[in-house]
């Protein structure tokens, strides 16, 4: 069934936004009676028929109405920026394996270099690949994709609960001896490819990240994120989304 992203703020037009609108009327041809699901992004969903079907206006009444909360405990990625493309692939995949939210951070060694109305624009575009993500794999909480900052900003915000840094030198501990038994959040700080400076490291150490090693291969950032992401998703979840 058709999923539509429709914010909180506009539930009460009864109509799709106009982006949406053009996708189900233009892209899928859909016509007034169809059935589809609609979201908000913060669990709240309905099952909605479609009343009109226009080229610019889209119409539903409302049929069923329920509400899915996000698995405890959240998950949470505070990632340094890479490549434009690889970062975006990474804001898809986080979003289906269930992130409760991604922190971009400007690390020393990033490649990338983002401030200012370019961030904030960079920003948009990962929200609305967020938003396609959930979308397509089902998952009715959207995470929160936080402004780019600075390494010590990122590291001394993350939520409180059990937080790790994997690097390429560490002497933490192994990923499956990290995860403790109960937790109200799970923080991981994800470097770039030339990992994280050893004043960054320290800087992390001293807002409570336990250092980690993820095995003796040597993983691109989005590949370490993800991996993680799909660790702590099983044994806290017991899979992605929960079971």
């Amino acid at each position: 069934m058709a999923r539509f992203f429709v914010p909180a703020s506009d539930w009460a037009s009864a109509q799709l936004p106009e982006s949406e609108g053009r996708h189900a009327s233009q892209v899928l041809r859909m016509a007034s009676g169809d059935r589809a699901v609609i979201f908000d992004g913060t669990g709240r969903a309905a099952d909605v028929a479609l009343t009109e079907v226009a080229k610019k206006r889209v119409a539903f009444r409302v049929l069923r109405e329920w509400h899915e909360g996000r698995p405890q405990p959240g998950i949470h990625l505070i990632v340094a920026l890479i490549r434009n493309e690889r970062f975006d692939w990474l804001v898809q995949k986080a979003t289906e394996l269930g992130a409760a939210s991604i922190r971009p951070v400007a690390a020393d060694r990033s490649v990338v270099k983002l401030a200012g109305k370019n961030a904030e624009k960079r920003r948009g575009k990962w929200e609305q690949i967020a938003v396609e993500a959930a979308k397509q794999c089902g998952h009715l909480v959207l995470p929160e994709i936080l402004p780019v900052s600075l390494p010590r900003e990122a590291f001394g915000s993350a939520p409180d609960g059990l937080k790790g840094i994997p690097a390429l030198h560490s002497d933490g501990v192994a990923l499956g001896q990290f995860f403790g038994k109960e937790t109200i959040n799970v923080t991981f700080a994800i470097g770039p490819e030339g990992d994280w400076t050893p004043e960054e490291m320290m800087s992390a150490t001293e807002c409570g990240f336990a250092p980690l090693h993820l095995g003796k291969h040597v993983l691109r950032s989005e590949t370490a994120a993800l991996h993680v992401l799909s660790a702590a998703a099983h044994h806290y979840h017991g899979g992605v989304g929960g079971v």
